[in-house]
This record gives structure tokens, sequence and C-alpha cells, in this order.
């Protein structure tokens, strides 16, 4: 059996992806159509879906997309072999083992703790359930620092003899954020001034040796890993606790929840999980359009140094953002609803900001340009971002979050906006982009290009019907029956359709490329 390669092993990763996304959607398109007070599903499947599907969302279709890019373009950029080939493949098996789990558990077991895994539990879920559950989210975040310590292990690889891994990782940090100028810059002014008072020996610099200044798309996938570890390690945490509350229960008798204060709890949960939102999908998507804009524009990255600078300003905000969750929390210090939730809140629209402005320079400047379907879905990526964003500065406002956060404009809106027609789309872009590194083939245009304007109308629309939504006093987490909201509901309906059939196109295009057969064949051991 010979050894399996990094293109396919890429392509697993996008087969299986696609697969989760098709899950999320089925999943979506039950509950539109339970709020069309069509009896499709009943409640306690409506609320087990509702816990499921934004979790197969992301782990199964986003993060397992992103990890089969990644693995491919980390170590084709740098030029070294990825550190481990075979736990890449173990990776994916159980990351998909995990995602099923927790939708095994919504799907049999009617869990339904809501997409926010709060503290304290309700008493009245089933230890079958919640036990699925709780091991399906260890299982796919362990599976998460798996993958980031293969490709923290491919970067910090140390390619110079004589070199520490210290001195290079230090070194590597100071030249992929643009810190090397900075320091020597500082470490003049002291020599002159020590030399200026006589006094001690003047800071010497030792620049044998340094290993290269890292892409800038691989210094955004090395920042949004660290957000990425401690969001793994505060879920998987969450899980144990979900865990170890039933199994107390199970076999010792009732506990009293409050042993955990629930303020802090959710203080340390929101700031974990915000690292997906606000840390792994914003970097991730920024590194993925400072790679895509420069690659189909054929020229270098507008403003480069100055990106570095934006990535490390992105990492730093990311950690202080959490609260905006909990702005109308009573009980939540009102300096962290005002500093962290309103104000750090506004500096990921800065860096945001920035970073689209870099891309779209780069295609500006390599005009004429044709517009090739990555850069179709590279565009409307950034128009689902602007929306989703501007959106998600609007509720992040001391006073009117009270108003707007427990509404269906959030979830509805800000979130469906922010990841379908966001970062699904430049998902897309990339995969689209890549197919050729990957198969020596081009998936078909005209597919493509309906798969393109299903998606991002659909996107759009269907986000757009559900939010408004709340002006009529929808709330999020909440089934209704009543036929108030219909109008919304139907228009939420029909579009996630178009996105359905966009989805469709895209599928049909791979079997057509690519032939079922050989779509088969990628999970088969390759042969020497």
């Amino acid at each position: 059996m010979g050894k399996l390669s990094l293109e396919k092993l890429t392509l697993r990763y996008v087969v299986v992806a696609s697969l989760f996304l098709a899950l999320a959607g089925i999943e979506g398109m039950m509950m539109r159509t339970r709020l069309l007070n069509i009896p499709f599903i009943d409640e306690h499947h409506y609320y087990a879906v509702m816990t499921v599907h934004p979790l197969v969302g992301t782990y199964g279709w986003a993060y397992m997309a992103v990890m089969g890019a990644f693995f491919f373009l980390v170590p084709t950029l740098l030029k070294r072999e990825l550190f481990s080939i075979r736990l890449a493949s173990i990776n994916l098996w159980l990351q998909a083992a995990g995602v099923l789990l927790i939708w095994f558990s919504g799907f049999l077991f009617y869990y339904g703790s809501l997409y926010t895994i709060y503290w304290p539990l309700p008493v009245h879920f089933p230890e079958p359930g919640a036990l699925t559950f709780s091991l399906g989210l260890i299982l796919t975040e362990v599976s998460v620092l798996l993958f980031l310590f293969n490709i923290f292990a491919t970067i910090l690889r140390v390619s110079k003899p004589g070199l520490s891994t210290r001195s290079a990782v230090a070194a590597m940090l100071l030249a992929s954020f643009g810190l090397g100028g900075l320091l020597k810059l500082i470490t003049g002014f002291v020599n002159r001034v020590k030399l200026g008072l006589g006094i001690g020996r003047p800071m010497l610099t030792d620049g044998k040796g340094e290993p290269e200044k890292l892409p800038v798309f691989v210094v955004a996938v090395f920042r949004g890993s660290i957000d990425a570890v401690i969001n793994a390690v505060v879920l998987a945490g969450a899980g144990a606790l979900i865990a170890g509350f039933m199994l107390y229960r199970m076999f010792v008798g009732p506990i009293n929840p409050l042993v955990i204060d629930p303020l802090i709890y959710k203080n340390i949960y929101w700031w974990g999980l915000d690292m997906i939102a606000d840390g792994d999908v914003l970097i991730w998507t920024a590194g993925t359009l400072y790679l895509l804009a420069p690659l189909l524009a054929n020229r270098k990255l507008y403003a480069e140094e100055v990106v570095r600078y934006i990535i490390l300003a992105d990492l730093i905000v990311s950690m202080g953002v959490w609260s905006h969750h909990l702005l109308s929390d009573r009980p939540q210090p009102w300096f962290l609803r005002l500093f962290s939730g309103q104000f750090i809140t506004w500096g990921e629209g800065f860096t945001m900001g920035l970073t689209f402005f870099t891309a779209l320079m780069t295609l500006w400047l390599a005009r004429p340009l044709k517009l090739t379907l990555p850069i179709k879905f590279m565009l409307g990526g950034i128009v689902g971002f602007l929306l989703g964003g501007m959106a998600g500065l609007i509720q992040a406002n001391y006073g009117l979050n009270v108003i707007i956060h427990n509404t269906q404009w959030v979830p509805g809106f800000h979130f469906h906006e922010t990841l379908l027609t966001g970062l699904s789309s430049i998902l897309f872009a990339a995969i689209y982009a890549l197919t050729p590194m990957l198969a020596n083939v081009e998936l078909d245009e005209k597919l493509g290009n309906v798969h393109f304007w299903l998606w991002v109308i659909g996107g759009i629309g269907m986000s757009l019907s559900m939010g408004l939504a709340w002006r009529e006093g929808m709330l999020r987490r909440t089934l209704y029956f009543t036929d108030r909201y219909l109008p919304y509901m139907a228009g939420a309906w029909f579009f996630g359709a178009l996105m359905a059939l966009g989805f469709l196109a895209f599928l049909l295009n791979v079997i057509k490329t690519f032939g079922l057969r050989n779509v088969l064949g990628l999970f088969l051991p390759e042969r020497e």
C-alpha cells in the first residue's frame, strides 16, 4: 500500500466536509419547515436539532474544510513535508466520529440543551443523550488539538543546523509579525542612550541563522491556531463537565448545579467559544484572503508588511471581546460589558475592514482581471462578512443589545449571514481555486455560476428573512405555534431552498468533473 498523498488527503476532507454541510442544511430546512407550522418534527426534536445544527455546520463543514486546505497549503508554501500525514488521516475520522456522535445525541436521544451548552444544565435531560453529546464534543475538540499540533509542528520545524528550537521560534515570531525592524529600532535607540550616558554594555542582536520570514497566510494560520487551542480546551472542558454531572446523577444521586457559579462558567465558556467566531472564523478567513487574492491576481499582496501588524493586532483584540455575548446579562460587571462587549469588539471591525481593503486593493491593482469562479466566491464572501459583521457591530452596543440580543435578529441574520454567505463562500472560493492544484482539473464553470448566484442570493435572502422577524417580537431559541411570523419564515424557507439548489449544483459539478467512482475511490487505500 502506497503512501497517502497530500492531494488525496485534502480531497477526502473536502468530500466529508461537503457531506456535513448537506447534513447541516437538511437540519436547517427541518427547522424552517417546522416554523411554518407544518408538524414535520415535534417540539423535542426541534430543540434537539437546534442544539446540534450549529455544531455540525461549524465542526463538520467549516473546520473540516479548513483542515483539509491547511494540511495541503501550509507544507506546500513552506516547501517542507507535513509533520505527520498519518496523524492527519486519523484526524479526518476522529473529527467525523465526534461530529456524528453530537448529531446522534439529537437525532436519537433528542438532547436539546440548545447551542449555548450553558450551566446549570436542566436536570430533565436523559443521561444517554447528554453523555453521547459530551463524548462527541470531547472527541471533536481532541481532534482539533491534534490538527493544531500537526500544523504547529510543521511550521515550527527548525530547518537550519545549529539553531535551537527556542531561538527559532522567537526569531520566527519576530519576523512573522513584522517585529524584527521594530526590535532593531528599539535596540539601536537603547544603545545610543547607553553610549551617550556611558553606562552598561550595548544590547547585541544576533542575526545569524534566523529562519526566513513566513508567508502571510502561514502567519495567519499560526495566529488563528492560538485561538483554536483555547477554544478546544474550553469546550472539551464543558463536555467533560456535562459528562461528570450526568454520571454523578446516574450513580450517586442528585447534585446541586450551583456548586459551579453560573456567571463564572458563562464568562469562561464564552471566552473559549468566542475564539471560533472572533478568532478562527475571522483570522483564518483573513489568512485565506491573504492567500487567494495574490494567487488569483498574480501579484504581491497589497501592504503585506502592514498586514503582519494587523494579524498581531487581531490576536490582541480577539482575547478581549467575549463579553459581547453577555451584554444583556445584568449580573455581568458593567465595565466588562462596556469595554470588552462594546469597545474592544468594535476593534474587530477595524482589523477585518483592513483585511478586506488589502484583498480588494490587490485585485484592483491587477486590472484587467477576469471574474473567475474563485474571485466571484471571494467577493461574495466579503459581501457576506460585511453585512454580517455590520450586524455584529450594531449588536455590540451597551444599550441596544438589551433590546435586540435575545431576538431572532442575532442568530437569524448575524450568525447565518456571516457563516453561510461570508465564511462558506470563501471556503468555496478556496475549493474552486485549489482543485486544479489538487487534481489537475477544473470544475465546470456553468454549474459553478449556478452555485454562486443561488448560494449568495439564497444566503442573503434567508438570513434577512429570518432576522427581520425580530421586528414583530420573534425571540431566538423559541418554537412558536402562531401565524404571526409566517411571512418571514416562508421567505426564509424559499431562500433556504435556493441555497440547497446551489449546493446541489456544486455536488453535481464535483461528480461530473471527477466521476462518482473516482470520488468514492478517494477513500480506498492507495496501491503502489
